[in-house]
């Protein structure tokens, strides 16, 4: 795949959430769409065609649009859930995903929902990290184990250096009062938190 045949676009909905769109000239795959709406208006500004939502949980800040988008456009949707409302192609841990311009990988990621997946192209170096890694932070521990999560962290620590991540919510500030309360009395590490 060349780098340069696909861009992401960063939708934000709801208080702090992320959904995502991977687009070529024409199509686009849709990730966790809280709300439809946004989504609509920019698929229409782009001129782009949906051909997948891909979902990383079964939390409804990253699903509850996904009824209204299949009311409009008849294309699947594929998550490790099946009873999120939608889905249609099931994927686990070492699946991939071929789409028309793009191939993603599916890695499976329990702790924060112990459904989580993440999806990984590592042709272009990029990652949906949904809710389990953000800046400065990882997602909440819900359903899972603090173990899983350590291990969930591994798997994508593994991932090449160079991978951007586009993560679920904007909890960035939240994450830096939290190191910083944490890490009371050690400004170093908070200066480099902080790059």
């Amino acid at each position: 795949m060349n780098q340069n045949l696909i861009s992401v676009f960063r939708i934000p909905q709801l208080k702090d959430n992320y959904s995502y769109i991977i687009a070529n000239e024409k199509n686009a795959i849709i990730i966790d769409p809280a709300e439809s709406t946004s989504i609509f208006n920019y698929i229409k500004k782009k001129s782009l065609y949906p051909i997948a939502i891909l979902l990383t949980h079964h939390h409804d800040d990253h699903t509850k649009g996904v009824v209204d988008i299949l009311q409009k456009y008849s294309i699947p949707v594929y998550s490790s859930n099946s009873n999120i409302k939608g889905t249609t192609n099931i994927v686990k841990d070492g699946s991939i995903i071929n789409l028309s311009f793009i191939n993603i990988d599916v890695i499976s990621t329990p702790g924060h929902t112990l459904d989580h997946i993440i999806f990984y192209n590592k042709d272009n170096n990029i990652l949906f990290s949904g809710d389990t890694l953000f800046r400065l932070g990882c997602g909440r521990v819900f359903e899972g184990t603090n173990y899983q999560m350590y291990e969930s962290l591994q798997k994508i620590f593994s991932l090449d250096d160079k991978t951007l991540v586009y993560c679920g919510h904007e909890y960035t500030n939240s994450n830096l009062k939290f190191l910083m309360s944490i890490f009371n009395g050690h400004e170093g590490l908070i200066s480099e938190a902080e790059k």
